[in-house]
Formats: structure tokens, C-alpha cells, sequence
């Protein structure tokens, strides 16, 4: 609150119901004192008894008119209640902490953040009183006193202004409660936080590290060459979801190649082994069969010089050329193996052929049309009895060559036609593992299947009592070389 005492004796504040209080105050003070000083800070008297909410300081200053002859006085006054002290000196008793400020004018308290220790007799006061510091205007001291059978930690100094002793005050037991407090939440979280850390280093090892530890130590067994137990299960959908599918799809790959890789080394012995027996005394056997034909040819059984003569041909054919022939190298003894069937059956079957001259000189591998002459001989015409057809049909259709043997005998049941053409879906590792059933058949496609690859075929039409027809599709390659006449079709 701020009042003025005018020289004219009039009365001036902001709060008009309490400012004849100026009047008093100077009384108390004393005019001379107040001109011989700057400005005079003062308590009233009896203020240390009243309530705390209107404890005040009153700060009292001189006013001299010098326009006025024999200048006429008057006096500014400002009182501070005790809440606006708290808000300049940050009084705290209010947070739950029992740290206090006062301050001493002289022995006398002019303010204190607890009000209860206002109303304290001199006596009761002489400890902290007792307690002034007895130094330079701001310098600081700390010291420790008893108070009431309690240990306190007290910081004093005095202001530079008004000479007051400003003290700061706390209980020993409230720093000590404070430090432990602090402490163990202080170990509290650093135990939250520990099991955090642990809690998330569990989640990273479980959810990253240990799949790339397994899949690490999957890798090693792959090293060693055993493959049997490392797939690794995942339903990840991320990075290492992905990177363990990949590892999978790769073993897969490894496998399936190791599989091949064995069965072709197995076939490869196999082919081998069949070579090395078919090879026994090669030369042997033919002059043997010649031998025949010239003895039948002497005594005139001209059905024994034709079947020698045809055999010897086809033998010849199977021990002196390459694996890819013509067309008409083929086509020769197709010739040779029915002129033995027609001996055989006395001439029942009639043979036709219907092959464009174009396509005699193509290369493909050989003994691939005779397998499926005998095949329809022995499984469609035979059976039937009677007479019956054979159609040889060779014709190119644009980069292709279409071969097809058609016999009007007995045809294939419906159960027998459907494992047939099962085995046509087979490829050719899988097609040569059981080649005891359907001879023919299975060595024919398996060798297209490794010679041409997929994307060539086989395939059987049949109807029972009505006939079989079995295509083959085949690339067209032609030979550039002279080709042997193929007259006789």
C-alpha cells in the first residue's frame, strides 16, 4: 500500500480507509530522524502480535517543497505485507518442505515464512536472534544450531540496502529424509530401467539376433554337406523373414540339384554298364548273323537270309553310328525290324507311310521310331489277330518335326491309358528309375525329355477295339550333308 503526508497536512493513499496510518508511523519514527536519512525502514509496534496476513513493513521517506518559503514537509510511505516478502525471497513452507526464511532487524524479526515463529516472545527467538552473523554486508555464512531438540542447517547474510539479516533455515532430518527419498527413487528407476534394458535386450535377442544365430549355425551345418535338417520355419513377413525364405528356397534348390546331380551319376554308371556288357564281342555277333544269312541264302530259305540280313542291318545300325542320326538312317531300319515282323506274321499287316521328303535329312536321336513300331506290333496289332494297319506319319509343321505311329489293334484300356499318360508328365530322372514297365515307352520319352528338353512331348491317343495313335513333337534340325534315298515307303 503507498501514502503520502502532504505539507498541507493532507492525506493521500491507495487504499484511503488506511492511509491516515502515515501519520502514526511518522510519529513513531520521528521527524528528525526521517530528514537525516535517505529513508527509514520500520515496524510498528505491536505488529509481531497480529495476524500474519496483516504483518507489514512500512519503508518512510522525508518530502521537502523547495519552492515553497520555508519549505513545508512531507512524507511518502510504502508498506509490504508478508505475502509479497514470500514472493520476492521465494518463502516454501507451502510444498511440503520445511525449509524457512526470516529476517532480523537487529534482534528484532521482521518477517518469517512460518507466521507461528511472528509470534514468538524474544526469548523464544534468541537462538536463530543469537545467531546473526556478525560480517560484512553480503557474505554468506552456514552454520548448524539446536532448536527444540532439532538439528537445523542455517544460512544468513545481510542486505547491502537495508541492513537486514536475511536467514535461511532447514531441519537436518528434512535434508537427510529428502536425501533417502531421492535415493531410493533414485534406485528405482535405475531398477525400471535395468529391467527395461533387459526386457528390450530379451526382445531384440529373441526377435533379431537368435533367427540370425540359427540361421548362422544353419549355414555351418550346410557347410559340412549335411542337408537334411536345415530348414528353417519362419512366418515372418519382414527383412529377416524374407532373408530366411530366400535360405530356404536356396536349400530347396541345392537339394533338388544334389538329387539330379545323383541321379544322373547313377544313370551315367547304369548307361555305362550297359554299354560295357552290349559292347562284349560285338564283331562276334554280326559275322555270325552274316554267316546265317549266307548259309540261308546257299540253301535257299529266303525267309531265314531276309530276318538275318534285317538283323544284322539293325545291329550294325545300333553298334557303328552316333547317337543323332537322320530321319532316313532311321527310316532304314524301321524297314529292317518290320520286314522281320511281316516274316513273322506272314505278311497279315499292312504298312503305310506317309513322310514328306523334306524331313529325311533332320537330325534326331536314334532308335526313336523303332521302340514305337515294336510297341504297336506287340500291343495293338498282335493281340487283335487278323489283319490289321500300321501308318507312319512324319511331317515338318514350321521349327518342328511331328512324328506319329498309328495301329488300328486293340487299343489301351481306360485305367492303362491314364497311367500312361501320367508317366508322360513324369521328367526324365523319375521316368528312368522304373523302366521294367513300359519299356518303350518310358525309354522314348525319357530321352526326348533329356535330349530336347521340356518343352518337347509325347503323347497317346487310344480307343479300345478302335486303335492307338502316339505323337511325338520334336525340334527340326537339318543336316546339311547328303542323305541316303529312302525309296521303299
Amino acid at each position: 500500500m503507498i501514502s503520502a503526508l502532504a505539507p498541507n497536512g493532507s492525506v493521500y493513499g491507495s487504499q484511503p480507509e488506511k492511509a491516515g496510518e502515515i501519520v502514526r508511523t511518522v510519529d513513531e519514527i520521528g521527524p528528525s530522524r526521517l530528514q537525516n536519512n535517505h529513508f527509514v525502514v520500520h515496524i510498528s509496534e505491536g505488529e509481531n502480535a497480529k495476524e500474519r496476513t496483516n504483518h507489514r513493513i512500512s519503508i518512510v521517506r522525508y518530502l521537502s517543497d523547495l519552492n515553497v518559503n520555508n519549505a513545508q514537509e512531507g512524507y511518502a510511505k510504502v508498506d509490504i505485507y508478508d505475502k509479497a516478502v514470500e514472493n520476492m525471497l521465494g518463502g516454501i513452507s507451502n510444498d511440503g518442505l520445511k525449509l524457512g526464511t526470516m529476517i532480523l532487524s537487529g534482534d528484532t524479526m521482521v518477517y518469517t515464512s512460518d507466521g507461528t515463529l511472528n509470534q514468538l516472545s524474544p526469548e523464544e527467538s534468541k537462538p536463530f536472534t543469537s545467531r546473526a552473523p556478525n560480517h560484512t554486508a553480503g557474505n554468506n555464512q552456514i552454520m548448524r544450531m539446536n532448536w527444540n531438540g532439532q538439528p537445523y542447517l542455517i544460512s544468513s547474510t545481510i542486505n547491502t540496502v537495508t541492513g537486514w539479516t536475511v536467514i535461511h533455515y532447514i531441519p537436518v532430518a528434512q535434508i537427510t529424509d529428502t536425501f533417502l527419498s531421492n535415493t531410493l527413487n533414485y534406485v528405482f528407476i535405475s531398477i525400471l530401467a535395468l529391467i527395461a534394458a533387459l526386457a528390450l535386450a530379451f526382445f531384440f535377442h529373441r526377435y533379431f539376433i537368435h533367427p540370425i544365430l540359427k540361421l548362422s549355425g544353419s549355414m555351418k551345418i550346410v557347410d559340412s554337406e549335411h542337408l537334411a535338417h536345415t530348414v528353417i520355419q519362419s512366418n515372418r513377413e519382414d527383412e529377416i523373414g524374407r532373408l530366411i525364405n530366400s535360405y530356404n528356397a536356396m536349400i530347396y534348390r541345392i537339394k533338388t540339384s544334389r538329387e539330379s546331380e545323383i541321379t544322373a551319376s547313377s544313370l551315367q554308371k547304369k548307361a555305362e554298364l550297359k554299354m560295357l556288357q552290349s559292347q562284349i564281342n560285338p564283331h562276334f555277333l554280326y559275322n555270325t548273323l552274316n554267316a546265317i544269312h549266307s548259309i540261308s541264302e546257299l540253301h535257299r530259305m529266303d525267309h531265314i537270309s531276309t530276318m538275318t540280313k534285317s538283323l544284322s542291318s539293325i545291329y550294325r545300325y545300333n553298334i557303328k553310328y552316333g547317337d543323332v542320326v537322320t530321319v532316313g538312317k532311321e527310316l532304314e531300319q524301321v524297314e529292317h525290324y518290320i520286314q522281320i515282323q511281316q516274316i513273322r506274321f506272314f505278311n497279315k499287316f499292312q504298312v503305310e507311310y506317309n513322310i514328306d521328303d523334306d524331313v529325311l535329312d533332320c537330325k534326331i536321336i536314334k532308335f526313336l521310331i523303332q521302340p514305337i513300331i515294336e510297341n504297336s506290333f506287340y500291343h495293338g496289332l498282335e493281340p487283335k489277330g487278323g489283319t490289321g494297319v500300321l501308318r507312319l506319319t512324319i511331317k515338318r509343321r514350321r521349327q518342328f518335326l511331328y512324328i506319329s505311329v498309328y495301329d488300328n489293334g486293340i487299343g489301351i484300356p481306360e485305367e492303362k491309358l491314364t497311367e500312361l499318360r501320367a508317366m508322360l508328365k513324369q521328367d526324365e530322372y523319375t521316368l528312368v528309375e522304373d523302366l521294367d514297365r513300359n519299356f518303350g515307352m518310358r525309354n522314348v520319352h525319357a530321352r526326348i525329355k533329356h535330349f530336347y528338353g521340356a518343352s518337347c512331348w509325347m503323347n497317346v491317343i487310344s480307343e479300345e477295339q478302335a486303335g492307338t495313335t502316339i505323337m511325338m513333337h520334336i525340334p527340326f534340325n537339318k543336316e546339311v550333308s547328303t542323305h541316303e534315298n529312302f525309296s521303299s515307303r
